[in-house]
């Protein structure tokens, strides 16, 4: 009862960001947004940069929170420490300072109810983790609330871009499967999950080419990888006098 009551009732609704699938493939921001998967009815999360490995042109759809849908049921002044957090993660202002005053809340929290934790304040501190480039560490969280919030699809949404960044497509697939099972209608892991087939196919035709480079099997990856590149917006059309 007392994980009810902090994270009450959190199978509800999300609004899609894009934590850019596009960009694990561009550095991820968590649950903050970017180029490759992450979560709803919230702002965009911002583009991540390419992944060492050089073959994930980009990562879309990362979370930065937990979708405002859910009813976590929090005492509006924590409501509005949640949010202002969540400002600081998006703007990019200090992730060590907000990463601290998480852990501070946190540790707050496990005093006045040990069995109990904040789902959003953790899915803040895995997003701040991963802006200060501590990624295992923000993936431990995200598994961990797989565990604690099977209901919830944003940490395995998440996960999935954090491993692709990495190049790790397989796990990252077997995540995204993981949000699409624990939520059908969870769009934001539908749409990730066709990014990273189209990823997979690239890396198919790739690995193809090297063992017979043909000019079809090299035009394949090229055209495969064009679906990868971020959408321009379309130019106004001239009109003739």
């Amino acid at each position: 009862m007392a994980k009810n009551q902090a994270i009450s009732s959190a199978s509800s609704g999300t609004r899609r960001g894009r934590l850019v699938f596009l960009a694990a493939l561009a550095t991820l921001a968590s649950l903050a947004p970017g180029s490759l998967p992450a979560q709803t009815t919230t702002a965009t999360p911002p583009a991540l940069a390419p992944s060492s490995s050089g073959d994930i042109p980009w990562l879309s759809n990362f979370l930065d929170r937990l979708k405002p849908g859910v009813d976590t049921s929090l005492p509006e002044s924590t409501r509005a420490m949640v949010e202002r957090l969540e400002r600081q993660l998006a703007q990019g202002t200090d992730a060590a300072d907000t990463l601290a005053e998480i852990d501070e809340r946190l540790d707050e929290d496990r005093q006045k109810s040990p069995h109990t934790v904040n789902a959003q304040l953790l899915f803040l501190k895995a997003a701040a983790l991963n802006q200060l480039n501590r990624r295992e560490e923000a993936k431990d969280i995200y598994r961990d609330m797989t565990q604690r919030f099977p209901e919830l699809p944003e940490p395995w949404n998440n996960l999935a871009v954090l491993e692709a960044a990495d190049g790790r497509l397989d796990e990252a697939r077997t995540a995204l499967e993981m949000a699409i099972r624990t939520a059908p209608d969870y769009a934001v892991a539908r749409e990730n999950l066709g990014d990273l087939y189209i990823m997979l196919a690239a890396r198919s035709y790739d690995a193809a080419s090297k063992l017979d480079p043909s000019d079809g099997t090299r035009q394949k990856g090229a055209e495969t990888r064009k679906l990868l590149e971020p959408s321009r917006p379309s130019q106004p059309q001239s009109r003739t006098p």
